[in-house]
């Protein structure tokens, strides 16, 4: 049986070519390997064009995302995207795929190795939903028919590359993991408009959650700033993601509804390794980092959760994007989390 991971992909990689990427991940990320993005290779990539490739209606302009009512053939493509969701064949699947520079030599890395667990970062319904606008430029969460076009629009995504990963790897499971940078918006928004409850937004996440465990696929949700938990953690998800860097409380205030999604099986992963800077990273040692992840995670534990849960189903990570370092130091950031990942400790 292959070891599950305990360090896990985050963010961009500053390479060129492909060979330099796959050569890293194979080193670093045997376990879980991920489908990166190269901007640096392809300058167009991002998270943001992934998840809303071939989106009835959408397009991106200036970093702005607007839906277009009066887009062509518009009424044709959402029924088929209502399909691919409801029916998701291969072949209603396809009409929906995203390209990225990486993704040939993914394929290639996940038919040679089989790893038990892969990741597959989208962006997650709340920051699309505060990204997305109509012509007016007006925000579109409040509206149930553009929340269910956020919705299907993430998970055809999903179920597509599912779907490959599973023919290529049928026992690997792929981890969807959900970047949410605007997680922390969530009171803010609640205030300032009331259709938008705690319900209406956990049921948002919970209808990705649950369309993506209904296909073999797990999900994680990874925000870098101080937010609540709570709405993610009872959506469902598998793995919440944080800045334990900046943030190493964040979690502590609730140490019973964390150790209850522990206890159903929850992962959270602790990124630890500072990449703010490239002074940050040149003073960085394997040493200092696993001593702060230890004073950490044993805040949590005196807190009130399970030593034995919270250890075993933790992992490691940066704690940002990688991208603007030198190269020199990207890697070492990487090499730094890979490192600290295999000393922590397992409880019985």
């Amino acid at each position: 049986m292959k070891k599950s991971f305990r360090c896990l992909p985050v963010g961009n990689l500053p390479y060129t070519t492909d060979k330099a990427a796959t050569k890293m991940m194979v080193k670093l990320f045997e376990n879980i390997p991920f489908l990166a993005n190269l901007p640096d290779a392809s300058p167009d990539e991002n998270l943001l064009r992934r998840t809303l490739m071939n989106t009835p209606g959408v397009f991106i302009q200036e970093k702005k995302v607007i839906f277009d009512n009066d887009a062509p053939n518009l009424k044709a493509k959402l029924v088929a995207l209502d399909a691919a969701f409801n029916s998701p064949t291969e072949e209603n699947l396809e009409q929906f795929k995203f390209e990225t520079f990486f993704l040939p030599k993914y394929y290639q890395i996940i038919e040679r190795i089989k790893p038990a667990e892969t990741v597959i970062n989208l962006i997650g319904p709340f920051t699309l939903s505060q990204r997305l606008m109509n012509k007016e430029g007006s925000q579109l969460l409040s509206d149930k028919y553009y929340r269910k076009l956020i919705v299907q629009s993430i998970c055809v995504k999903a179920l597509w590359i599912i779907n490959k990963v599973k023919k290529l790897s049928p026992e690997t499971r792929p981890y969807i993991i959900l970047e949410e940078p605007l997680l922390y918006k969530i009171g803010d928004i609640k205030r300032e408009n009331e259709d938008v409850t705690r319900d209406v937004i956990i049921n948002m996440f919970s209808k990705v959650i649950s369309k993506i465990h209904e296909y073999e696929g797990l999900v994680g949700i990874q925000c870098f700033e101080k937010c609540d938990w709570k709405i993610p953690i009872d959506s469902g998800v598998d793995l919440i993601s944080f800045d334990a860097y900046n943030n190493p409380n964040n979690l502590n205030i609730m140490p019973e509804k964390i150790n209850e999604y522990l206890v159903r099986g929850g992962r959270i992963n602790w990124a630890i390794v500072p990449v703010m800077n490239e002074t940050i990273v040149k003073s960085l040692s394997v040493e200092y980092i696993y001593d702060r992840f230890i004073k950490t995670i044993e805040g949590l534990i005196n807190a009130g959760t399970s030593e034995k849960l919270t250890y075993n189903r933790a992992t490691i990570s940066i704690q940002g994007d990688i991208n603007s370092l030198p190269l020199i130091f990207a890697e070492k950031a990487l090499i730094v989390a890979n490192q600290v990942s295999k000393r922590i400790p397992v409880k019985s």
